[in-house]
C-alpha cells in the first residue's frame, strides 16, 4: 500500500487535469472538495495514526470510534460508499456535539434557547452547484486514492523485493 505522502502527491498531480475539464463556475467547489478529500477525508481515516487523521490536530479524537467501527481497506475503501460513510459519520458526531452543547447551555442558562432557535437549519444548500461540485471533488479524490492503492499493490506483487 502506498504511503500517505505518496497519496498526497499523486492526488495533487491529478488535480490540474481534472479541473481543466470543468466549467469555471465549478472550479472552487470541486477543488475545495478534492483537497478536503485528499488531506482530511481520505479512505485512510480508518487508521487512527494515518496522516489524514493527524491533520485534524486536536479534533483527531473524533476519528477514534470510526477506526474501531471500520476496518482498513473495508467499506471505507469502496468508491463513493466510503466517502458517504465518512460524511455521515461526521454529521452524526457534530450533531451529537451540537445537542450536547444545546442541552448543557439550556441547563446553565435557560435563555440560551432563544440563541439556538435563531439558528436556521436550511438544507437547501445541499442542491447548490457549489455543494454538488464539492461532493464530486470528494468522490474523485477518493477514487484516485483507491486506484493508487490498487496499482501500488499490483506493482509490488510483480516485484516484491523492490518497493516503489
Amino acid at each position: 500500500m502506498a504511503s500517505g505522502r505518496t497519496h498526497d502527491i499523486i492526488n495533487l498531480l491529478a488535480l490540474p487535469p481534472l479541473v481543466y475539464y470543468l466549467k469555471p463556475t465549478d472550479y472552487i467547489g470541486f477543488s475545495a472538495g478534492y483537497l478536503a478529500g485528499t488531506f482530511f477525508l481520505s479512505p485512510d481515516n480508518d487508521i487512527y495514526h494515518s496522516l489524514p487523521n493527524k491533520r485534524w490536530k486536536f479534533l483527531r479524537i473524533i476519528w477514534k470510534p470510526y477506526t474501531k467501527i471500520f476496518s482498513h481497506r473495508g467499506i471505507s475503501h469502496y468508491p463513493i460508499v466510503g466517502t458517504l460513510t465518512r460524511l455521515l459519520y461526521l454529521v452524526i458526531v457534530f450533531s451529537a456535539l451540537f445537542f450536547v452543547c444545546y442541552f448543557l447551555s439550556t441547563k446553565i442558562y435557560p435563555d440560551s434557547k432563544k440563541i439556538f432557535s435563531d439558528i436556521n437549519l436550511n438544507i437547501g444548500y445541499l442542491t447548490s452547484p457549489f455543494f454538488i461540485s464539492f461532493l464530486i471533488g470528494l468522490f474523485l479524490s477518493e477514487i484516485i486514492h483507491i486506484l493508487t492503492d490498487i496499482v501500488y499493490s499490483f506493482l509490488k506483487k510483480l516485484n516484491p523485493k523492490r518497493i516503489l
